[in-house]
């Protein structure tokens, strides 16, 4: 859910010769705010400044130095080249392995974005494969109730529908917002955006009649939780009309 806070002017990057590792994450923390809510781009610039100031502090290897090459290449992706940023974890990713362990938390998001951009540069099955291995790679590393856990089951489900299984992605969803709403709450985004997963590819899947009666709770929870012109709200809406003007 968004948060109220705001950056309102842009971070800029560093300018002294010796920065701190503090103050290094202290603007690795701002551009990911600013990236998030008001430009990509940015952070993709501002990232890779920063990744060449910690390469020179910190060393290529260190934790923070790769960490900021990992948000980096998320940037690279949600900028509109998922292929290229895809590209760049896949190298990125043996490194971390390597000088992190497999285990670690970077190495892990390292391998979710990778996936998430191979199925959004067009490879939704290898992607689920990918994602396949992750959420068992997570469970045993995190634990089954971590939230990246459930980050890489939600992935999974989604490339599943669009792969052209929306039956099996419906019950992948439906099982994954049981496990959410336990462990998140019922008003987490994680568990409102898996309920809409499971809505969605349930009418997919030719149950528009059973898809209709899941989103007038949802869209109502939607609007109450984030507010009646969040855009993930006006999504369940558009989907809601969609599947009302051909329910059975």
């Amino acid at each position: 859910m968004d948060s109220p806070f705001r950056i309102v002017r842009p971070p800029r990057p560093l300018e002294e010769p010796y920065p701190s590792r503090a103050r290094i994450n202290e603007q690795v923390g701002a551009v990911w705010e600013w990236g998030m809510r008001e430009d990509p781009a940015a952070a993709v610039r501002l990232y890779h400044q920063l990744g060449e100031v910690a390469s020179r502090v910190l060393g290529s290897t260190d934790r923070d130095t790769l960490n900021i090459r990992r948000a980096y290449t998320h940037f690279v992706g949600l900028d509109g080249d998922p292929r290229r940023a895809a590209q760049l974890l896949a190298g990125l990713i043996p490194v971390a392995a390597q000088h992190l362990g497999p285990g670690d938390w970077v190495t892990l998001d390292m391998r979710l974005c990778h996936a998430r951009f191979t199925g959004e540069g067009g490879e939704p099955p290898r992607a689920v494969a990918l994602f396949t291995q992750l959420a068992a790679d997570m469970t045993h590393a995190l634990g089954a109730e971590a939230e990246s856990t459930l980050t890489a089951r939600s992935f999974q489900a989604r490339f599943t529908g669009e792969s052209g299984d929306p039956l099996r992605a419906a019950a992948m969803y439906g099982a994954l917002a049981l496990d959410s709403i336990r462990i998140l709450g019922a008003d987490c985004l994680e568990s409102l955006v898996a309920r809409a997963g499971h809505a969605v590819n349930r009418g997919l899947a030719g149950h528009r009649g059973e898809a209709l009666a899941l989103y007038g709770p949802l869209v109502a929870d939607f609007a109450r939780v984030l507010g009646p012109d969040h855009p993930e709200t006006r999504q369940t809406q558009v989907w809601q009309q969609y599947f009302r003007g051909g329910s059975s």
